[in-house]
This record gives C-alpha cells, sequence and structure tokens, in this order.
C-alpha cells in the first residue's frame, strides 16, 4: 500500500526512495558531466559536504621510510625470560582448583562403571580442596600493580 503523505522523518523519506529505485541506474546531475574534462586532467574527485577531495594520485611516494621500517631487518632480541618459581602452597592450591575436579571426575567414571562406591567423606574433601586452594589463590592475590603507570601494552 503506497503512502501519498509526506512521512515527517527524512531518514524515514529517504529510505523510502531507495527502495522504490532499487535497481535503477543512477542519473548524475547535468553539472558532474561539466566538470568531467578538468576531473580527468587531475585525477577523479569525490565531492564532500564542504567542496571536492581531489585525488593525489600523482605525488610520489617517500620509499626510504618504507626500506628503513622493515621488519624482517630488525636487529631486536627479547629479554630471556625470568624463572618459573612457585612456592610450594601456591602448587598445593593450584593443585587443589585443578586437581579436585578431575578426580571427581574420575571417581565418578569409576563408581558408575564398576560395583565400587566412594565414602561421603572423599566427595566434601575434593570440594574442601577446591574451595581452599580457590580462596587462598584469590587471598594472595597481589593488590596492586608492580608499576602504577603500566597499562598493560607490550612492543
Amino acid at each position: 500500500m503506497p503512502q501519498t503523505d509526506p512521512p515527517d522523518d527524512p531518514d524515514l523519506a529517504a529510505w523510502r526512495e531507495i527502495v522504490e529505485n532499487y535497481g535503477d541506474r543512477a542519473e548524475l546531475p547535468p553539472d558532474a558531466e561539466a566538470n568531467a574534462p578538468a576531473a580527468a586532467e587531475s585525477g577523479p574527485s569525490y565531492s564532500v559536504r564542504f567542496g571536492t577531495f581531489d585525488d593525489d594520485i600523482d605525488e610520489d611516494i617517500d620509499v626510504s621510510f618504507a626500506e628503513a621500517s622493515d621488519p624482517l631487518e630488525d636487529d631486536f632480541v627479547p629479554p630471556e625470560p625470568e624463572p618459573f618459581r612457585l612456592s610450594p602452597a601456591r602448587a598445593a592450591a593450584w593443585a587443589g582448583v585443578l586437581g579436585a575436579p578431575v578426580v571427581a571426575l574420575l571417581a565418578t567414571i569409576v563408581v558408575t562403571s564398576t560395583d565400587l562406591s566412594v565414602p561421603r567423606w572423599f566427595g566434601w574433601l575434593l570440594v574442601a580442596a577446591f574451595l581452599g586452594g580457590f580462596g587462598y589463590l584469590v587471598i594472595t592475590m597481589p593488590r596492586d600493580r608492580d608499576d602504577p603507570w603500566d597499562d598493560g601494552a607490550r612492543l
């Protein structure tokens, strides 16, 4: 059902015009045809809201900058990483956080596939190991950054 009243919203009017003319070939205004020979001499130009933007095709590219910044010829050698050190308490905490779910999964598989049973305290021990390890890791997290101006970006 075509609408005969002009819409209040200019965006809606533009959208309706696009939909009505979908597939039609665009017609250029006569102004653009008059500037065609001048545009062919200096390269294509694109009209923008505040004038025209001429394409600068004829300008030379500074090749010396492109050759100087070749990343493959860089002599940068990254520093050696610090050795990984883990205290026994932290190792036990990680074992509780990562090991307790794995042991619980294995115990579940064994119990369901065989006639064996697991005591109730064993499940509570795994829950305590997980929660204790997680709590220890959260409590011992550093509260502040080593460098307050460091945003985490590395080059």
